[in-house]
């Protein structure tokens, strides 16, 4: 049975390496084929079964994902007002201007966005309700380290996003309890939370140790958890589910003992068994019943059950079979960060901790099971989040158990109270609250030591497969023939250095921020970032989400120059994000008041320098045209003698004629970034002529409200035969500049194709 699961698994991965699903024909046949082979060959040999496993499991993703991607929002409906019927699907999340929610259409079942500008019309999971909205496709940024949303929504069936329009025509129909229950429930907790919730900076941390709704939490919040690798601690997971099912069964078998009626009946050890299943089950329940809760909940019940059937069940067989039952619920789960990480830490732990001869004292009880975490996720983390912390081990064997006894049962009893007796509710809430405020101050302090945390992306499969084989080496038995030559095995990690330009060359990545603009440029030994796209609120921007993760798969410890452009959010809202996480020895920008920094000056036509033997000239504004918005942008020129590159902000035409005027001879590019993202008020017919580029790249939006690139501006580098590329169709753009050769773009999102790409 284990094989099989884990053949089946397989399959399922497998298919996710696709970059078109095949056509169902061959798919049924070759497990039909599979199937009879099984049945013909499974006397006589042993593993024939292993072939047909691993069919059925890519068959069910398959058909599971056909079955998402069967709906599908017609390119001509994208925009137009649409009438849709279908009932709340979620708990809305409520912002400062607007209400977000999933929305389940019927009759096709399909999971649509939806953002309600309208705080005042409350919204409650399971209304029947009919809305006038304007939808479109998901579509998301596509960038080397970025998060790819495009994924993740097809796990979760979700195949639109919009917003709802104002008109008569959005009513509610009906309200009934058996639409999606579990989130009612929820809603009505979280009402009942945001009621009594004292206010503290760590108070948005309860919501989630409560039912799992982590939105409000701010930015800096998430690195503090980051740095010291407690970032599993602060949303409901197997972590939680087993500490209150542990407490459920201590109290209750304890209490059971101590009553002879009962313990006559049904033994203590499995009446408090029965009461932890029922507590997992409930916390379970108000965070969702998400990945890492199912996964808990599974093995529980398998282990419950063999204990009331006396029994024996191995770790790995149990984790196994949880694995078989979250696919079959969802095989695409295996598209998400949380199921390799929930998976993942219990296969560490299992491995680290058992086949052990005798294990004793304190050590082996608690400190082990951290260093095993801590030190068997690093390729897991470094592969998904390009970080790992280096304190892990010490922060955890003091928030656990802070958790476990100071903060997790008020917050589940304040969960419970809440709905019985809101005072006491209330009280439990500021007890967690302030004990959370003091573990907060611990980790906080950890968090800003200078080595907290390792910044490294995983640099290939090839690479993360050797590092898993030393750390499995490492973790082994003492005494296990060959355990210290895991260290070998990690040196590709330990000494890799990411590829970098040669003298005199250069590499310039057009980065996707959607409607923004970002740019990095790396020499030999520098590193150039040209704008760090928008900030969308105080929880989310693209320095943070885009830039830096990129960065990061550099091997980049630090950045040379930064040159804000202009003041606009699109272009440097992602700066503080940058900026707090890796020093920046210089920042050249048109704005300067917006960055009150040391480092900080402004970008004036006629400085220059030379990295590496590339040559770096900026060519305006002068002193006369800063305060002008747009046409203040700084506009930046790089070549190496041979091919050379231009990038131009968001000036538009009234900047382009002083550009005309003052330095025409400088301007022609081989490589030119759009002025304004081609808009209709940038693209003199004059200027281009002047550039006269062999590649125009345009830092664009989905479907943007701009409508950018205007296709008058389209027309104009047409007729010049101009290459035009934008980051919608493309995702991030690279071009190694390098002398002698021709240009050459690496389009991300078309090198790394995937079967439900928007």
């Amino acid at each position: 049975m284990f094989l099989f699961i884990i053949t089946f698994f397989i399959g399922d991965l497998y298919l996710q390496t696709f970059a078109q699903l095949p056509p169902p024909l061959p798919i049924y046949s070759l497990l039909a084929i599979s199937g009879f082979a099984y049945f013909l060959l499974r006397k006589h040999y042993r593993y024939s079964y292993l072939p047909f496993a691993f069919l059925l499991g890519l068959t069910y993703s398959f058909w599971y994902a056909g079955s998402l991607l069967s709906w599908e929002l017609p390119k001509s409906q994208e925009g137009k007002p649409i009438l849709v019927t279908g009932y709340v699907a979620s708990l809305p999340i409520i912002d400062s201007w607007q209400t977000n929610f999933l929305f389940q259409l019927e009759p096709s079942n399909v999971l649509i966005k939806l953002a309600l500008r309208d705080n005042d019309q409350p919204i409650k999971v399971g209304e029947k309700r009919q809305f006038l909205v304007r939808l479109k496709r998901i579509h998301s940024t596509q960038n080397p380290g970025g998060f790819d949303y495009e994924a993740w929504s097809l796990q979760k069936g979700l195949r639109a996003t919009g917003y709802v329009v104002p008109s008569t025509h959005n009513i509610v129909f009906s309200h009934a309890w058996y639409h999606h229950p579990v989130d009612q429930l929820r809603q009505r907790l979280q009402e009942k939370i945001k009621l009594y919730l004292p206010q503290s900076k760590t108070s948005p941390w309860l919501t989630a140790l409560i039912i799992g709704e982590r939105d409000g939490v701010a930015q800096e919040d998430w690195q503090v958890l980051r740095n010291t690798g407690t970032n599993h601690l602060m949303a409901i997971a197997g972590l939680h589910i087993g500490i209150m099912a542990g407490l459920a069964h201590f109290i209750v078998s304890w209490l059971w003992r101590r009553n002879a009626y009962l313990a006559l009946r049904l033994p203590a050890q499995q009446a408090g068994a029965g009461a932890a299943l029922i507590i997992a089950m409930v916390y379970s329940m108000l965070a969702g019943f998400s990945i890492p809760t199912q996964r808990a909940c599974i093995m529980l019940t398998v282990f419950i059950l063999a204990l009331l059937s006396r029994r024996p069940i191995s770790a790995w067989y149990s984790w196994a079979l949880a694995i078989a039952v979250v696919l079959i619920l969802n095989p695409l789960s295996v598209l998400t960060d949380s199921f390799w990480l929930s998976f993942g830490t219990l296969a560490l732990i299992i491995y680290g901790m058992s086949a052990r001869l005798a294990p004793s004292g304190w050590w082996w009880k608690w400190g082990r099971v951290q260093w095993v975490i801590g030190f068997g996720l690093i390729p897991l983390s470094l592969s998904l989040f390009q970080e790992c912390s280096l304190i892990s081990f010490l922060a955890n064997s003091i928030a656990i158990p802070w958790l476990e006894f100071l903060i997790l049962p008020f917050c589940f009893l304040s969960g419970i109270f809440l709905f019985i007796f809101p005072p006491i509710g209330k009280w439990l809430l500021i007890i967690a609250d302030k004990s959370l405020s003091g573990l907060w101050l611990v980790l906080t302090w950890f968090a800003h030591l200078h080595f907290s945390s390792w910044q490294q992306a995983m640099p290939s499969m090839s690479v993360m497969m050797l590092t898993i084989i030393g750390i499995l080496f490492l973790l082994s038995p003492a005494g296990f023939p060959g355990r210290w030559f895991g260290v070998v095995w990690m040196m590709p990690l330990l000494f890799y250095q990411p590829n970098r330009p040669a003298n005199g060359d250069f590499w310039l990545t057009l980065l996707d921020v959607g409607q923004g603009l970002s740019v990095v440029v790396q020499t030999k030994t520098h590193l150039l970032v040209y704008d760090t796209g928008l900030r969308l609120n105080e929880n989310f921007d693209m320095g943070e989400s885009v830039v830096l993760p990129y960065l990061h798969t550099l091997g980049t410890k630090r950045i040379d120059m930064m040159v804000i452009s202009h003041g606009d959010n699109d272009h440097s809202g992602g700066a503080k994000a940058l900026l707090a996480a890796l020093p920046v020895t210089s920042l050249k920008t048109s704005a300067p008041e917006k960055f009150p920094l040391s480092i900080t000056s402004h970008c004036l036509a006629g400085q220059s320098w030379q990295w590496d033997h590339v040559n770096f000239t900026f060519l305006y504004p002068d002193t006369a045209h800063l305060d002008l918005d747009n046409d203040s942008s700084c506009v930046l020129r790089i070549d190496n003698g041979q091919q050379s590159v231009l990038l131009t902000g968001d000036i538009e035409k009234s900047a382009e004629t002083i550009l005309l005027d003052q330095a025409s001879h400088q301007l022609a590019a081989t490589l030119l970034v759009a002025p304004h993202h081609g808009s209709k008020t940038s693209g003199l017919p004059e200027f281009i002529a002047a550039t006269h580029p062999q590649f125009v790249l345009y830092a664009i939006g989905y479907r943007n409200r701009y409508h950018f690139p205007n296709p008058a501006v389209i027309e104009a580098y047409q007729a010049i035969h101009a290459i035009q590329l934008n980051t919608v169709e493309t995702g991030a753009i690279q071009f190694q500049i390098t002398k002698n050769h021709p240009l050459q773009p690496i389009p991300y999102r078309l090198l790394h194709p995937h079967y439900w790409a928007g």
